[in-house]
């Protein structure tokens, strides 16, 4: 992590982000998650392909 950007506030790149989202889709405790709480996995499956991002 780039702490000169924590001092200043800054955000990671929207690419950080996406990266990071990929690898927490992978892990054993989302798919924990997942599995504990059906309705969460309908509600990101209606969710897919949406622009929730401006």
């Amino acid at each position: 992590m780039n702490f000169n950007r924590l001092n200043r506030l800054e955000m990671e790149t929207e690419d950080h982000y996406r990266k990071k989202a990929n690898v927490y889709r992978t892990s054993p405790e989302y798919g924990k998650m997942i599995s504990l709480y059906p309705i969460l996995e309908t509600s990101i499956n209606d969710c897919k392909g949406e622009n929730l991002v401006a």
